[in-house]
């Protein structure tokens, strides 16, 4: 269910172009459907990178609607070219290649997800120094990052609003979101210590 208002808003989106396309003269019919799927590109390419609260959304978006609309609108494209019936017209094709383009997103993104999760653990290892020699000269963790660290560095999960680091004085654990649902973490204290995953 929580994919299906995003699917709505995609849908409506779509058919929109469409309109807006029809009452175009014919060269510029295509321009607000290629618009809309460079959109949802970046879109998807954003999201996997990190979903910024949509991951639920965006896994039956993209990991059930998107490929579904892809293989059925695909096929009827393909009948309608070459056997010509059932003949549904040119919207299922056109639906596909929309979708597909965000797909297309999607899969960058997620190639780049894992480079933002190396950027951000060396932008943490500043952090985790000064948090160390804080905790040396104090005899205790700060309770916020910004008492060890004057200038706090944000995290690269993404280009839109990245989420920031996260620090439990009481744990002596630094950490930033994954996504929605998971974060990545390392016990400050720890000399040793590697980078470990939980869940939100």
């Amino acid at each position: 269910m929580d994919a299906l208002g995003p699917a709505c808003l995609l849908l409506a989106a779509f058919l929109a172009a469409e309109t807006l396309g029809a009452r175009l003269p014919p060269r510029g019919r295509p321009w607000p459907r290629r618009v809309l799927a460079v959109l949802l590109a970046a879109l998807g390419f954003e999201l996997a990178r990190y979903d910024h609260g949509w991951g639920r959304a965006l896994f039956g978006v993209v990991f059930v609607g998107a490929p579904l609309v892809v293989i059925f609108g695909a096929a009827s494209a393909g009948v309608r070219r070459f056997w010509g019936w059932p003949d549904l017209g040119p919207v299922p094709g056109r639906m596909a290649a929309v979708a597909a383009t965000g797909l297309l997103g999607v899969l960058a993104g997620v190639r780049i997800h894992a480079v933002d999760v190396e950027e951000t653990q060396r932008r943490a290892e500043p952090l985790r120094a000064a948090l160390v020699r804080a905790h040396a000269e104090r005899g205790a963790w700060p309770a916020r990052l910004e008492d060890a660290v004057a200038d706090v560095p944000r995290t690269r999960m993404g280009s839109v609003a990245p989420p920031p680091f996260s620090w439990d004085a009481a744990k002596a654990r630094l950490s930033f979101p994954l996504s929605t649902r998971s974060m990545l973490g390392i016990d400050v204290g720890t000399e040793r210590a590697t980078w470990t995953r939980t869940d939100r």
